[in-house]
């Protein structure tokens, strides 16, 4: 089961904190596709956090595409990223994505254009990560 681990000192709120875990653990590949998340109730025990702080970060993640909520079984990494998305909602998450962003580099004083050549130098390396796994 994946383990949730807050920063209690980051200007960061949780939920932030939770979705960010779980993108980049699916980034990463140590949370994959179709695995189970904690329950809302199994989190906020684990993290000492109110249960809608769970609830909200999972509902990000939905809206992203990245989740599945299953009645009665839980809630299920989705196996294959969201394409049903119109252009206006691929358009809505990318603003809302790139404004989280921005806000939480301006709390950390790092600049924007120093952010950008830092995730262009990452996405190559992505790349060549991903490429080096099909081989």
């Amino acid at each position: 089961m994946i383990n949730f681990r807050l920063d209690k000192q980051s200007p960061v709120p949780f939920y932030r904190q939770i979705t960010d875990m779980v993108l980049a653990g699916i980034s990463a590949g140590s949370i994959l596709p179709g695995e189970k998340l904690p329950t809302i109730r199994e989190a906020s025990v684990n993290l000492e956090v109110n249960p809608n702080t769970i609830a909200k970060a999972y509902s990000q993640l939905r809206l992203l595409g990245v989740l599945d909520t299953q009645q009665g079984s839980g809630v299920f990494v989705r196996l294959q990223p969201s394409s049903r998305l119109s252009k206006a909602e691929k358009r809505k998450n990318l603003e809302s994505l790139c404004r989280d962003f921005i806000s939480r580099a301006q709390i950390l004083n790092i600049d924007i254009e120093e952010l950008i050549k830092y995730m262009s130098q990452i996405r190559v390396e992505v790349k060549g990560d991903s490429s080096k796994n099909r081989k």
